[in-house]
């Protein structure tokens, strides 16, 4: 399979006030100190476990993998001394580990912990939600389904410094998982003394990565990044210390940041408009769906009449436009935006896919299809619970959508549940205590698989419980007989999204675009898609 990854986000993060380390040491401040804003409470620091970004930027500029993302499309050597090219008909990966590494408590790190890492994080009873992400390797599918041992998984550590990976198919994309935070490595020795406790807090795991955290728990909003002695690359760490804050509201963060006590932050709604001409602001491609899952355990939302009549009151245009205002796009359906490209004709996966009915604007067809489906439940009212993120422009959506349905459908009421990030993701994962479920999903790379994973039977990521055998069908076959087809395997999804799409399965809301003010003093900042802010090799220099 040949993808075309995503030129828009490579062009722009090659050029967004990345300056170079070259410069790092005219006018240095001597205080290499900086402080970041996370709009977000974190859930876990282990990486097994992780799902939201705020937990990724933490985690991603305290542990290393085999490989790092540079940027949001292109990985550059970690752990490994160099990107490898597969043998065996590029089955086969074979990674060199650098020489003496060691994890921040001195603990050598070793082949043996990605080994370890990696088949805890199959393993069926450890639950990991992105373990989905394994499949590509061998025998990774059949350990899921609890068929085969996890010592049966194709990674093998031929010596301390030397890993081996054996695929079940060829995955061009494979390189990208070696950078995700699904495949960093573990100390086995602390995954065993703390148990389930694991990543509960600062000091409940090690690091292996640039910075080491300490100060967090779940029940702090602010916690501190310190440079790592123990790191390999220690000499291209230029900040001492990293503070991270959870600033939910986007105004106290703006001002927090206009008094310089906040060097990034993530701007929202109208703020991104006012600070475009601002000398800090930044903007880049998020790889994001934003979209409400319907709970099919609720009978009400079964029915295919009334989930399309909730989606045909929402003026998304209105809503990115008026409400978010902040660079987002109305949706064409599931797959945002830059993830794929037709291999036929160059097309973009969303527009060449479209589904228009799915994300169409149509109230009066809505009270149509409203009163067909409550005459089919024999209801006359329906109420429904939303739940959403403590995030303003989660809140501020949730708001314009409920305040549209209701206009429109005579007899909804919806009542919206603002919970903390991690709460709300819990609860949708389990299925319970919500009839819709307002989240979003977030590329970790480029590649279309990584949405459609959301609607497949069974997924832990799938918040609704969607489940279609055609829809299951395509999926697999693009995983499996089709995946070395490109055409075939690109035609496969094409269908899946359809289908997806016919049936209503998601409410898509909006493609989600990242706006950041970052303080012009503060140099050497990238970025990546889904993994946020990296600070390796930031600097401050003086005013």
């Amino acid at each position: 399979m040949q993808m075309k990854w995503i030129v828009g986000w490579l062009i722009l993060m090659s050029g967004i006030g990345l300056t170079g380390c070259g410069n790092a040491s005219k006018n240095q401040s001597s205080s290499q100190k900086a402080s970041v804003m996370e709009p977000a409470d974190i859930e876990s620091l282990d990486s097994s476990m992780i799902t939201d970004v705020g937990a990724l930027e933490t985690v991603n500029n305290s542990q290393e993998g085999l490989y790092r993302m540079k940027n949001s499309t292109t990985v550059e050597p970690g752990l490994a001394t160099k990107i490898v090219k597969p043998t065996q008909n590029g089955t086969v990966y074979t990674f060199h580990l650098r020489k003496n590494l060691k994890w921040s408590n001195g603990d050598p790190l070793t082949a043996n912990d990605f080994v370890y890492a990696w088949r805890r994080t199959v393993t069926p009873a450890t639950k990991a939600p992105d373990s989905y992400m394994y499949l590509p390797i061998k025998n990774a599918a059949a350990i899921e389904k609890g068929k085969l041992s996890p010592t049966k998984l194709g990674v093998t550590a031929i010596n301390a410094t030397t890993f081996r990976v054996e695929l079940a198919r060829v995955t061009p994309y494979f390189k990208y998982l070696c950078a995700s935070v699904p495949f960093l490595p573990q100390n086995p020795k602390v995954v065993q003394k703390y148990g389930k406790a694991y990543g509960t807090a600062a000091d409940k795991t090690v690091y292996d990565g640039p910075f080491i955290v300490r100060g967090w728990s779940p029940s702090v909003s602010n916690w501190t990044l310190k440079r790592n002695p123990n790191y390999w690359d220690k000499k291209a760490v230029k900040l001492r210390t990293v503070q991270f804050s959870t600033v939910k509201s986007p105004q106290t963060a703006l001002s927090l940041y206009q008094s310089g006590k906040l060097d990034n932050i993530t701007l929202a709604g109208q703020q991104a408009a006012h600070e475009k001409n601002n000398k800090g602001y930044i903007s880049y491609s998020h790889g994001e769906t934003d979209y409400i899952a319907y709970n099919f355990r609720n009978r009400a939302l079964r029915n295919l009449n009334i989930r399309r009549a909730i989606s045909l009151t929402i003026n998304r245009q209105s809503l990115v436009n008026n409400v978010l205002k902040n660079g987002s796009k109305a949706p064409t359906g599931l797959v945002p935006e830059e993830i794929s490209q037709n291999p036929a004709n160059g097309k973009d996966f969303a527009s060449d896919t479209k589904s228009q009915t799915a994300v169409a604007y149509n109230p009066q067809l809505a009270k149509k299809l409203w009163q067909k489906g409550l005459s089919q439940l024999y209801l006359k009212k329906l109420s429904l619970n939303l739940v959403c993120y403590d995030v303003d422009s989660f809140r501020n959506s949730a708001e314009f959508i409920q305040s549209s349905a209701e206009k429109n459908l005579k007899g909804l009421s919806i009542h919206i549940n603002v919970e903390p990030k991690v709460q709300a993701i819990t609860k949708m994962q389990s299925k319970k205590g919500y009839d819709l479920g307002f989240t979003n999903w977030i590329a970790s790379y480029p590649e279309l698989n990584e949405f459609f994973q959301l609607l497949n039977t069974g997924n832990a990521n799938n918040a609704g419980n969607y489940s279609n055998k055609q829809y299951d069908t395509y999926y697999d076959r693009a995983n499996g007989v089709d995946s070395l087809n490109a055409k075939k395997r690109y035609q496969d999804f094409q269908k899946a999204e359809l289908i997806a799409m016919k049936d209503q399965a998601i409410l898509a809301v909006n493609q989600g675009q990242m706006a950041r003010l970052n303080n012009p003093e503060l140099k050497g900042v990238s970025y990546a898609a889904a993994s946020g802010i990296s600070l390796k090799n930031a600097y401050k220099v003086s005013k």
